[in-house]
Parts: C-alpha cells; sequence; structure tokens
C-alpha cells in the first residue's frame, strides 16, 4: 500500500496538469453575451455560450482559447489555474461596424427574385453552361436541381452595379479565403455554415452576386464577413432545399 501512494505522489504534478473542463461566463459591459465562440487553437475545439452566457470547454494549463462573437472583438486566453477555480467572468468588447456608406447595398436591390421572372436570362443562361459547365451537371445523389438554381443566380448578377469604383469579390476571391485562412476554413464552411461539399463552389458563386465589397477580404474584416457568410448561408440551405426535386 505504501508503494502505491509514493506513486500517486509521484505522479501528482501530471494529475494536476491533465486535461480539466473550463467553466465560464461571457459578458460585455451591459449583459451576458448569448452565442459567443469559444475557440481552443491548442487542441481545435469550439464550445458556444448559452442563453445566460455560461459555456465549459475541456482545457489545460497553456492552451490558447480565442473568445469572439458576432459584435464582439476577439479576447484572447492563455489558460491559468486560476481559470479551473469555479465559473471564471471573461468580458468581451463591442466593435462597431466601420463598413463605408459608398459599400452598403440597398436591401431592395439585394432581395432575391421568383423562378418566375427568370426567364429573360435563357440566352445568358445558355452561353454560361458552355463556359461552366461544372454549375451545370448533374449532382451525386441525382435530385438536385442546378439549373434552376443557377438561374437564379444569374439574376442576381443582373442587379450588380458596374460603378468603376467599387470592387466586388468574386467566386474565386471566396474560394481562396476559405483554402488559405486561418478563421474562414473548409471546417467553418461545412459545419457551421452547413454548405455541402458538393455545393460549396455554388455557394461562392451566390456570394459573388450578393456584391460583398472586396475590401472585407483584403483588410481581413473577418467579424463583418462572417456576419454576412451566416445570413447567405441560409438564404442559400434554403434555395437548395426549395429546389430539391423530390
Amino acid at each position: 500500500m505504501s508503494k502505491f501512494y509514493i506513486l500517486l505522489f509521484l505522479l501528482s504534478p501530471y494529475i494536476i496538469v491533465a486535461q480539466q473542463t473550463l467553466k465560464g461566463k461571457v459578458y460585455d459591459d451591459v449583459t451576458t453575451v448569448k452565442g459567443a465562440r469559444i475557440y481552443n487553437e491548442t487542441q481545435n475545439t469550439i464550445e458556444f455560450s448559452n442563453d445566460e452566457g455560461n459555456f465549459s470547454i475541456e482545457a489545460e494549463i497553456g492552451d490558447r482559447l480565442v473568445l469572439h462573437s458576432l459584435f464582439h472583438n476577439k479576447l484572447h486566453i492563455t489558460v491559468e489555474a486560476v481559470h479551473f477555480k469555479n465559473t471564471f467572468v471573461f468580458e468581451l468588447t463591442k466593435f462597431t461596424n466601420e463598413l463605408d456608406a459608398v459599400e452598403i447595398i440597398k436591401r431592395e436591390d439585394r432581395k432575391f427574385d421568383s423562378i418566375a421572372v427568370v426567364t429573360q436570362t435563357n440566352n445568358q443562361i445558355a452561353n454560361d453552361v458552355k463556359n461552366r459547365p461544372y454549375l451545370y451537371s448533374a449532382p451525386s445523389n441525382g435530385n438536385m436541381d442546378f439549373v434552376a438554381i443557377a438561374k437564379l443566380i444569374g439574376k442576381l448578377f443582373k442587379k450588380k452595379k458596374s460603378t468603376p469604383e467599387i470592387s466586388y469579390a468574386a467566386a474565386d476571391d471566396f474560394k481562396k479565403l476559405f483554402e488559405k485562412d486561418q478563421f474562414f476554413t473548409p471546417k467553418m464552411l461545412s459545419e457551421e455554415l452547413g454548405i455541402a461539399k458538393d455545393h460549396q463552389f455554388l455557394f461562392f458563386e451566390y456570394c459573388s452576386a450578393k456584391n460583398i465589397h472586396i475590401k472585407l477580404i483584403s483588410e481581413q474584416r473577418s467579424m463583418e464577413l462572417l456576419e454576412l457568410f451566416l445570413t447567405y448561408s441560409k438564404e442559400f440551405n434554403t434555395l437548395i432545399e426549395k429546389n430539391t426535386k423530390d
């Protein structure tokens, strides 16, 4: 029995630094923050705060955590022993949307038209089929109406403004962003935005038609981009559902 206690004593430093559950509460200067994203960079795990701002995440001393939400700046934390004592409070600071007025597109200009008014784009779609056949090929499950979806996206492109002072991001810009950026990753695209692998480039085409200023990518304005991606991914997935044949 004495040998057991000696072994336990020798191993105690390793037990102390083993993975534990860090419990926290996220506030800003007004109230608790619902839906804050808590990302353990060291272990590549993600959790979110609940309606009361509470969360729990597995971590070890020395792990790097990043906390943020759509409306708050990032908070970088190095996990210390004190963080495991009771529920630790983390405070986020709000950020101000600094998009220039010239970059904001009127909502009525970005409204998505119904299929009934797309007949005027037939010639445009016929040419597009020749240039970009990958958008119109049959999907792997054989039940997606890609032509209908592409027609709708083509209608969006017709609404693009030709103002030379404004540069909009193209589908390839979004593709490169999710391939190379540390924040916008393929995992975020598939899991958090819910975009199926077979539909990802079509989603980039959809975002391109939405007139997103290239500055949001070139200046790494991640929070503003994320807010747009969350909105457009919901619209896009709804479009996919509506154009799925029984």
